[in-house]
């Protein structure tokens, strides 16, 4: 439906320009010269008014033509009952040899002129469907550079995991106690999306807080993180001794499953050697504590 409302308002101001125009250009080539004419007892031949019909099938095809045709004669018929030599004298010397030469070229004229509009009008539907493709082409290549952006943050969030992995592996399987439990609490809370997540060392029931993760931004208070308040508490061991316990608190619902803990296990006994370390010192501690 847009489209033939847009054709319509396409060829009504066509239809509209080339009446006008034949009305003009009758009045002017094809009235006056037969008004004149006919009041002088001498038409030229052949007939002024083909001039007009000329020009409109150069212009407007076969349309123009015909449009031409009708108004001319309908100026010379005019013309000569203006002037009082009535219209049998006007058609009689329409009907001489120049006349119908004249009226052979216009037609021919028609024939080339609509030969050109029809290839503009090609020219022109092939300009539409070219401009068409590179819209589509446009849109088609604005969603690849989306997709190559989606890509490359993929490659770039890649290339940052493989170095915090990186880090981590090597804070875990260091001497260091604190930085091994800082990398098992960095780990588990990129594994499970806790809200926080504690490391505490010790054998016997004496345990130190060695590490903590607040994923929250600080946004609660790390005071209230008791063990008996964790969603899922996973013990460290090194070989068969337990040296202390990874606790996590604020799990989504969805991260705890088999797969979790079983990852977090692994976690656990990863840092176990190097929380073994600072676990051995606390108990000695403990144990002349307990003494005194």
């Amino acid at each position: 439906m847009w489209i033939s409302r847009q054709a319509s308002r396409r060829v009504r101001p066509a239809v509209g320009r080339q009446a006008f125009d034949a009305v003009g250009l009758a009045a002017a080539l094809a009235f006056i010269p037969e008004l004149a004419g006919a009041r002088a007892g001498a038409i030229p031949q052949p007939h002024p008014g083909w001039i007009a019909v000329l020009i409109l099938a150069a212009r407007y095809g076969h349309g123009g033509f015909f449009a031409g045709l009708i108004a001319a004669a309908v100026a010379v018929g005019a013309g000569a009952e203006f002037a009082g030599a009535g219209q049998a004298t006007a058609w009689n010397g329409l009907g001489s040899q120049s006349n119908w030469i004249a009226c052979g070229a216009c037609l021919a004229v028609s024939w080339v002129a609509s030969w050109h509009l029809r290839r503009q009008a090609d020219l022109r539907e092939r300009l539409r469907a070219g401009s068409d493709r590179a819209v589509a082409a446009d849109a088609t290549i604005e969603t690849l550079r989306e997709v190559v952006t989606t890509l490359r943050a993929r490659v770039d969030r890649t290339s940052t995991s493989l170095s915090f992995l990186r880090d981590v592996a090597a804070r875990l399987e260091g001497t260091d106690p604190v930085a091994a439990a800082e990398g098992a609490a960095d780990l588990a809370l990129a594994r499970t999306g806790a809200r926080a997540v504690t490391v505490k060392v010790g054998m016997n029931g004496f345990q130190w807080l060695l590490a903590v993760r607040d994923a929250s931004g600080g946004s609660q208070t790390l005071a209230p993180l008791q063990l008996r308040d964790a969603d899922l508490t996973v013990p460290i061991r090194n070989g068969d001794q337990r040296v202390g316990v990874l606790a996590l608190f604020g799990i989504p619902r969805s991260g705890l499953d088999e797969a979790t803990a079983h990852d977090l296990g692994i976690i656990a006994s990863w840092c176990g050697p190097a929380l073994a370390i600072a676990a051995w010192p606390l108990e000695a501690t403990a144990s002349v504590l307990e003494a005194r």
